[in-house]
């Protein structure tokens, strides 16, 4: 997404963010989201109801600029399949899982990422999904490996159990390279 000055939701936003991630979920409070974006509690009121609606407002935000970002990723010229999926892979994941994947409170953010954004991630991922099968139907695939939506399928799958493995983001980063390697080589 272009640059565009910041706005008050997308400065309480990132004050948010960093708050979830040096807290966790439950820890944090509306007073420590305030406080971050040098607010009011009664200023943050006007722009959120609750932590739920700021963590749903955020999932809302990363799969905007993940969806975003894996496109552009997919359609930079001159690189390899294989560069195009790696690309695509850290895109996709944008500072969510440096911060998930660095902090303490990682397993709890995932958690609350489940039980309070479900439908929202849901939705997200589907998104993702499609723009990969959308990028595969143009790729020159051999036969009998299924259709670009059942591939594009098999690789979210494959990305989000390497997330439950991953000891620290260099960990997880090779993960990403490997199964963009073998894709690749898979595909091509």
């Amino acid at each position: 997404m272009p640059d565009q000055p910041a706005t008050r939701p997308d400065t309480i936003l990132d004050a948010a963010f960093t708050a979830f991630a040096t807290y966790g979920y439950r820890r944090t409070a509306m007073d420590d989201i305030a406080r971050a974006a040098g607010l009011s509690r009664t200023a943050l009121y006007l722009h959120f109801r609750s932590k739920e609606d700021i963590f749903r407002s955020l999932a809302i935000r990363y799969f905007d600029a993940a969806l975003h970002d894996m496109q552009t990723a997919l359609h930079a010229p001159d690189q390899t399949m294989e560069q195009a999926l790696y690309a695509a892979f850290v895109a996709k994941d944008g500072k969510f899982m440096q911060a998930v994947l660095s902090t303490p409170h990682g397993q709890e953010l995932m958690d609350a990422g489940f039980s309070v954004t479900g439908d929202l991630a849901a939705a997200g991922e589907a998104q993702l999904t499609a723009t990969l099968a959308a990028w595969l139907a143009r790729q020159p695939l051999p036969a009998g490996l299924g259709s670009p939506d059942r591939l594009a399928e098999t690789i979210m799958t494959a990305l989000k159990g390497l997330k439950s493995s991953a000891r620290s983001l260099a960990d997880y980063r090779e993960g990403q390279a490997m199964l963009a390697r073998l894709f690749a080589r898979a595909l091509g």
